[in-house]
Order: structure tokens, then C-alpha cells, then sequence
């Protein structure tokens, strides 16, 4: 009798002995088999075939005796479909079915073996088998097969080995490492551990084979099913002869297995060992899989750079929602967390993905009919879904490309034309956008009724603050409206806030955007031709042209005491004076001109890879401001810019010649000359301002021809992504501080022992120390030579903000008093020499604190 079925007779035993009669109802029919196989003693078995009126007769002929009768009376029937036929015999015994109460009374199939199984299994083992036989894969005599081996095993030599009989865990153990071969060989556990393995999961080592092969036989078993089980569809020819278990549940628990294997962070050298072993085995780079028969599938490497290059080439053609949730999963799946080029890679194809559905959408909503210029200003700074999001994921997409380790091999061929394929969208969307909005804003004779212009800035949004309390004027240098609403979603937390699209004063280029911030120049202002042959603003009679005189100007007309600084004097730490002048006057003005100097500079690859830190940096600036007192700060952009492709011929036009007071890529300032089709002609008194001059610009992303001009990033247009700017008011909540960050005990696990390449991961966890509730903080993650940072933060299984590079850390899933492990992705910027030690730090993002740190790491490449 099998341990299963003697359990169960134990539990009916024991009825009867305390009651006398047991009806026993059976609907599933799983103990039919074995009934008369109970040899209970002293007990009577009747058991119903078909008629309850023989089951009766038969019954009652065992009722006239003077001693209680003992009786099993087996029904293999639902209780309802007996139609109390037998409630006599109920009322003077017991029930015994499936869901009965009290548990001892309950005969379903999986409390059974889950009650006989547990003592033998273990928990984990006991459960993962109840659930299957809930699913219907496996019978009694399955469990029964099961348990007798799971019996010997677990009594046997593997428990003194392994120290444990739990079938999972023995098997990731000896997958793992070679560390039990030697006590398996000298104990003669071999075949005890083929036992094992073959019950569990219906692999069959050969008796004269040592432990390393048995343990690769294993690895290929396990790996193979779980891949050829995957397989959506019809299974390639090729793989049709690997033998994989014929019981799905069987199959099941090798699939678990393989989960579990690369789940283990312990465990993953042994699992990227053997998976790399076995897909070469199996030859998969030989064989032609459909995208979507592997898409879901993780098993191997070379199946995740393969799915990479399937979605690369589907994106060329098409986006929709599917492929998106493709590539979503794929971010943080086991390759991506283990390899950081992968994860990278997958953050490109993302980027280009979402470029291309935003410039699909609103290539279809730029079609005619369309609305009035307000609507399409409306449309680009919306809410929830802003058409300046098409920038966004231009400038992350040159971000990621520029920041991505190429190599000199064919790779990523398809990913490169994916890039460019995103990049030629960008230009032609964009393009159209920039074209539909200037002509319909041309229709409106330049007018936006109910829009801010950037002349009214200082009457309308910081003067008005002044007389709360402490405020900062923050001038930033070409902040795109989107690049301030990317910022803007990272402060929520921390400032009460409002966003605002103004329109920027024409020409859009830095000496006159400037000017446009200052008091006064809502009533006056004149775009003139300075001595120096550059253009000026005239406000009230003083014509403004370079920082020294704006600044003079805003000191002798805001009405207040000002406090005048830059951007990189705030950061890391503002010093004594700077501390000072914040503290003793009203008024802050802070200036910031890195992103067109970086722009300007016509270094294209570093621009793109560092222009973002801006926003970075003024995050950490308005912290500075708000703990030295300011209660309220304003910042807002001169102009915006475009940085799309490199110019090429057929994209430069003549400019209008004539008397030129001023020539930019992007804009002709002057009197007279030539019109062509190719450029709007207007007077700036059209756009309010005072003067004679007339200005000349592209209708699209067309340049004038200019020597010795920029190549790719341009200012001084009417597009949108120039000429609407952010206007943004935060007003501190509290006084910031970072989560509960003292009470948490951090661990930072290298993805490498080594920094071998430009990509390098740092796993972040966490656990609760103290008694108060865990509150997941916001951290940056940096590697230091020395005091110097040398990365950037480049992607996060999650929580990662684009905007800045910070990660928000979030509570565990299954322990809400832990860390949600989060793996991260950086990228090495500076030059090192081999063998350098570096180190990694983990940081508050809100306070700079340190929380933990690798002190030492070598670096083993040059860039």
C-alpha cells in the first residue's frame, strides 16, 4: 500500500473507531481503485454499483445484529446526487467527502497529499504538488509513487549531503557548484541522487557517469525543456528529437526550476555558465524562430540579443501596443539585470519605440482639418499627453545612442537602423509641426490671447511673489519648455508648483530673451542693432545687450535688494558669500548658460551626453535655495532650441541679404533684401515689439547658410521647440529631506568584479532596521575616482527618472520591510587608466547623503 493510501486509511480507521459508520462520497472517483485494497480490520466495505436500493438491502441485512456495526460504505458520488438515499446512515455516523468539517473528515484528493507529503517534502516541495493535483495532473497512484521515493530519499544518504531531502533544492545546489561531488563519490550517493532527479523531474543519468556530467545532462535537461516549452506554436524540426519530460507536471517543475535557478542571485554565475553551454548545444543560432514563438522566452542569451533585433526590424515597419509590453518586460528581465549593455540596449530600443508612436500620433493629428495656432499650442504643452513629448524622446534617444558601446562588430546593425529610422521621424514630424504652427501663428498675426509672453514674466509672475517673502529668479539658458516639464515631474513631491507655456520675444537667440525677463519690458521694448554688429533690447531708453548690463538694470528698477549669482556657484556647496547673499536680501537671481555653451560648442557627441545633467543640477539648486530660506522660485527659459540631425545641403537656404543687422542659422534680422517661399517675412512690430527691424525665419527646420555656424543645434527660430517657453513657480512644501534612510541596512552587490567595460550594474537592497515603517528613498548611484564622479546613471529595473538619473526605491513585494531589489545601469564617461581603483556610491538624491558604498573596485579598460 502505497504512503498516500495508507494515511488515507488511517483517517477512515479512525472514524470508524469513534463512530461506527462512515459514508464515504467520492465525486471525483480518485480512490475507486483502491477501496477494496483498504484491509481494515474488523471493518465491513459495501460500496454503491449503480442501484441505492441494492446498496440498502445489502446494508440493512448488516443492521440486525445486536453489536454496533463497523461500516465503510464507499459512494463514488457527489453528496447531492445521492438524494439522502443514505441519511439514516449519515445521521448515525459520519461524512466523509471532499471540503468536509472538520479537516479529518476531508478526503480531497490534494489536502490529502498535501498532510502526507509535508513531513516528507517539506513545505515548498508539498506545496508546489498540491497545486498540481488541484490542476488535475496528478492521481493518487502518482502521489503514491512520489512519496515512496521522496521517502527513501529524504532518509537517505543526499539529506546527510545536501541537507535537505527538498528535490528543488537539492537540484539548484548541485547545479551550482561542484562542491558535493567529492562527498557524493566517497558516500556512493549516485544513485540516490538519480533517484532524485528522475522522480523530480524525469531526467535519467547513466550509472557510470561522474558528478560534472551529471550535472551538465542536468543542466541541458532542465534548460531545454523549460526554452522548448515556451515555444509558442509548432517546435522548430531541429529540436524536435531533445527529450523533454511527457508529464506536464513534469515539465512544470522543470520550468520552475529554471525560474528559480536564475532568480537566485547566488546562483546566476552557475546559470549564465550552463546556459551559455547549452544554447551552443542546441545550435539555436542556426535555427530561424518566428518573433512571436520567443518572445516571451528567457532562457538564453542569444535568444534575448535575437528578440532585441526582431523588435529592432518590427519597429521599422510598425509600433503598437504589444511590442511596446514586449520591450517593457524585457527591461528588467534576468540578461538585463545581469548585463548592463543589455539592459542599455533594451532602454534604446524603448526610446526609439516611443519617439516613433509620438510622432505617429500626432502626424495623424497634424492632418487637415486642424485648428487655430491656439489649439496647437495647446496640444504641445497638454498635461497628460503633450506633443512636446516628441522632443523628450528625441533628446533621451541621442542621449542613450551617443552613450551606447558600439564596438566594432555588425551586432547591432539592426539597432542602428532602428535609430536612424526614429531620427528621420523626428526631423519630418517635427519639421511638419514647426511648419503647420508658424503658418497658422502667422493666419493669428502673432497673437495667443490668454498666453503669457516672456515680457510679462516679471510683472506678472515675480513680482507679485516679492512681497511674500524671499524669492528666486533662476535664468536658464535655452531650458526647452519639454525639458522643464520632465523636471518639473520629479519636484512634486517636494514643491507645490505650476507650469506655464509663454511665448519667447523674437528674435529667439540669448540677447534678447534675456532682456525680455527684466521689469519694465511688458511696456517697452525695442529689438535694436547694437555698435558691437549684434542685436540689443531697448527697455525704457537703455538698451541691454550682455549679462553685466541686465543684471545692472534689474538692480536699479525691481524695487528691492537682489542678490546676484550663478548656477555653478550653489553647487556642490554654496560658500560663505554666497550663503550670505542669499540669507540678507530679497531678491535671488540665479543665471545658468550651460546648455547653450555645451550646445554651441558644436561638439556634438558631448552635448548630447551631457546636456541633461542641467536638469540635475538645477534640481539640487532649488534644494540649496530652499534651505538657505527662499520661499518661492521662479525659473523660466530665453528661448529653446532644436538639436536635430547634422545640417546637410539641401536643408540650408540663402537668407534675404539686404541691410543685415544680425544672421543665425535659424534667423535673419534686418531691412530689405529678397523673399522666398522657403522663409516667413515679417515686421517685429507685428510681434509688439518697437523698432523698423523685420525678421526672416525657416517655416520649418531649414537653416540660412552661414559660415562657420553650429551644424546641428540651433536657436533664434519660431518653431515651437524654440519659441514656447517654460514659466515655473515652486513654492517649497517643508524643509526637504530624504526618506527614513538611518533605519535601513543597504547592501550594494556589483553586477562585475571588475569595471571591464563602459556599462557597469550595482544591485541595490535594503532591509528595515528599526521600528518605524520603511520609506523607500530616492537614491543616485555613482563610481568616484577619488572626489570625481565618473558615471552617469544610464538605466534601473525600475523607478529610474529620465530627467535627472535618480532612482525611486520601492518596498518589496512580498516584505513590505525591505527594498525591492533594483538593478542599475552606469556608464563610465572619463578616461581611466587600467588597473585605477574607483569606488561606488550610493547617495539620498534629496540630501546628498551618503547611505552605502563599494570602497574598492579596479577598473580594467580604457575608453
Amino acid at each position: 500500500m502505497g504512503i498516500i493510501t495508507d494515511y488515507l486509511r488511517k483517517l477512515i480507521t479512525k472514524q470508524i473507531e469513534d463512530n461506527g459508520i462512515v459514508v464515504w462520497c467520492d465525486r471525483d472517483r480518485h480512490y475507486t481503485d483502491i477501496v477494496s485494497t483498504l484491509n481494515i480490520p474488523n471493518i465491513t466495505v459495501i460500496c454503491y454499483i449503480n442501484s441505492f436500493f441494492e446498496l440498502r438491502h445489502e446494508i440493512e441485512s448488516l443492521l440486525d445484529g445486536t453489536e454496533p456495526p463497523r461500516l465503510l460504505i464507499y459512494v463514488p458520488l457527489g453528496s447531492s446526487e445521492t438524494h439522502n438515499a443514505l441519511i439514516e446512515l449519515e445521521a448515525a455516523g459520519v461524512i466523509m467527502k471532499p471540503g468536509q468539517q472538520p479537516p479529518i473528515r476531508n478526503t480531497k484528493l490534494s489536502v490529502i497529499a498535501r498532510n502526507a507529503l509535508k513531513p516528507i517534502l517539506g513545505d515548498e516541495t508539498t506545496a508546489s504538488i498540491e497545486k498540481q493535483v488541484e490542476a488535475g495532473k496528478l492521481t493518487l497512484a502518482d502521489l503514491n509513487a512520489i512519496a515512496e521515493k521522496g521517502e527513501g530519499i529524504s532518509q537517505g544518504v543526499i539529506l546527510t549531503i545536501f541537507k535537505t531531502g527538498n528535490p528543488q533544492e537539492v537540484t539548484l545546489e548541485f547545479l551550482a557548484s561542484d562542491r558535493f561531488d567529492s562527498a557524493i563519490v566517497s558516500k556512493d550517493a549516485s544513485q540516490e541522487l538519480a533517484i532524485l532527479m528522475q522522480s523530480a523531474f524525469d531526467v535519467q543519468f547513466p550509472s557510470e557517469e561522474p558528478p560534472n556530467a551529471h550535472r551538465a545532462r542536468l543542466a541541458r535537461h532542465i534548460l531545454s525543456t523549460e526554452f522548448i516549452s515556451s515555444i509558442k506554436g509548432d517546435i522548430p524540426n531541429q529540436l524536435s528529437s531533445v527529450k523533454i519530460p511527457a508529464k506536464p507536471a513534469t515539465r512544470d517543475a522543470c520550468i520552475q526550476l529554471a525560474k528559480t535557478w536564475r532568480l537566485r542571485r547566488d546562483l546566476k554565475e552557475s546559470y549564465i555558465n550552463y546556459a551559455n553551454q547549452v544554447e551552443a548545444e542546441l545550435g539555436l543560432n542556426n535555427i530561424d524562430f518566428p518573433q512571436q514563438q520567443i518572445a516571451e522566452i528567457e532562457t538564453f542569451l542569444g535568444v534575448e540579443r535575437r528578440v532585441q533585433r526582431y523588435i529592432e526590424t518590427a519597429l521599422l515597419t510598425e509600433t503598437n501596443a504589444q511590442i511596446s509590453q514586449i520591450i517593457k518586460a524585457r527591461q528588467s528581465s534576468f540578461w538585463s539585470e545581469n548585463f548592463p549593455d543589455i539592459q542599455a540596449h533594451w532602454a534604446l530600443i524603448a526610446v526609439a519605440g516611443q519617439l516613433l508612436l509620438e510622432a505617429n500620433r500626432i502626424e495623424k493629428e497634424l492632418k487637415p482639418p486642424l485648428a487655430d495656432v491656439q489649439t496647437i499650442f495647446n496640444a504641445y504643452i497638454d498635461i497628460e499627453t503633450p506633443w512636446c513629448l516628441l522632443d523628450t524622446y528625441h533628446r533621451h534617444l541621442e542621449r542613450r545612442w551617443h552613450n551606447f558601446e558600439w564596438g566594432l562588430h555588425d551586432r547591432y546593425q539592426s539597432l542602428e537602423q532602428l535609430v536612424n529610422h526614429a531620427r528621420h521621424r523626428y526631423m519630418s514630424v517635427g519639421s511638419q509641426l514647426a511648419e503647420t504652427f508658424l503658418r497658422r501663428y502667422e493666419a493669428a498675426k502673432f497673437l495667443l490671447p490668454g498666453v503669457m509672453c516672456q515680457t510679462e514674466i516679471f510683472a506678472k509672475a515675480v513680482k507679485p511673489k516679492l512681497s511674500e517673502g524671499k524669492t528666486a529668479y533662476v535664468w536658464v539658458d535655452a531650458l526647452r519648455y519639454e525639458m522643464a516639464r520632465e523636471l518639473t515631474q520629479t519636484l512634486t513631491e517636494d514643491y507645490n508648483l505650476q507650469i506655464q507655456g509663454a511665448i519667447a520675444t523674437v528674435p529667439t537667440i540669448t540677447e534678447i530673451g534675456m532682456a525680455a525677463f527684466l521689469p519694465g519690458a511688458e511696456k517697452s521694448a525695442t529689438v535694436v542693432k547694437s555698435s558691437d554688429s549684434k542685436l540689443g533690447l531697448e527697455i525704457n531708453g537703455t538698451v541691454l545687450k550682455d549679462r553685466a548690463g541686465r543684471i545692472k538694470f534689474l538692480q536699479e528698477n525691481a524695487g528691492v535688494s537682489i542678490f546676484v549669482t550663478k548656477l555653478g556657484d550653489l553647487l556642490p556647496k554654496p560658500k560663505k558669500k554666497e550663503r550670505e547673499g542669499i540669507q540678507n536680501n530679497e531678491l535671488i537671481l540665479v543665471t545658468s548658460q550651460e546648455i547653450d555653451a555645451i550646445g554651441e560648442g558644436d561638439n556634438i557627441r558631448l552635448a548630447r551626453r551631457t546636456m541633461d545633467e542641467i536638469l540635475n543640477e538645477l534640481k539640487k539648486v532649488f534644494r540649496v535655495l530652499g534651505e538657505l530660506g527662499v520661499e518661492t522660485i521662479i525659473f523660466a527659459a530665453d528661448h529653446g532650441y532644436l538639436f536635430g540631425d547634422e545640417l546637410s545641403d539641401d536643408m540650408k537656404i540663402d537668407s534675404p541679404g539686404g541691410d543685415t543687422a544680425d544672421l543665425h542659422r535659424r534667423v535673419w534680422v534686418g531691412k530689405g533684401g529678397k523673399a522666398d517661399p522657403a522663409y516667413l517675412r515679417a515686421k517685429l512690430s507685428d510681434f509688439g515689439l518697437g523698432g523698423d527691424l523685420e525678421i526672416a525665419t525657416p517655416w520649418n527646420f531649414a537653416c540660412f547658410k552661414v559660415r562657420g555656424g553650429t551644424e546641428a543645434y540651433f536657436h533664434g527660430g519660431l518653431s515651437p521647440q524654440e519659441l514656447i517657453i517654460p514659466v515655473v513657480t515652486l513654492t517649497p512644501k517643508q524643509k526637504i529631506a530624504g526618506g527614513i534612510t538611518s533605519e535601513i541596512n543597504w547592501t550594494l552587490e556589483p553586477g562585475s568584479q571588475k569595471i571591464s567595460t563602459r556599462f557597469f550594474s550595482v544591485t541595490i537592497k535594503g532591509d528595515a532596521t528599526g521600528i518605524f515603517e520603511l520609506v523607500p528613498p530616492k537614491v543616485r548611484v555613482e563610481v568616484r575616482v577619488k572626489k570625481d564622479c565618473i558615471s552617469q546613471p544610464a538605466t534601473a529595473s525600475y523607478g529610474f527618472e529620465e530627467a535627472t538619473g535618480d532612482i525611486q526605491l520601492q518596498s518589496g513585494t512580498d516584505n513590505p520591510r525591505a527594498i525591492e531589489s533594483n538593478t542599475v545601469a552606469l556608464i563610465i564617461t572619463q578616461d581611466q587608466p587600467a588597473k585605477t581603483i574607483a569606488s561606488v556610491h550610493l547617495l539620498d538624491a534629496v540630501t546628498d547623503t551618503e547611505l552605502a558604498r563599494i570602497p574598492k573596485i579596479e577598473i580594467a579598460i580604457t575608453i
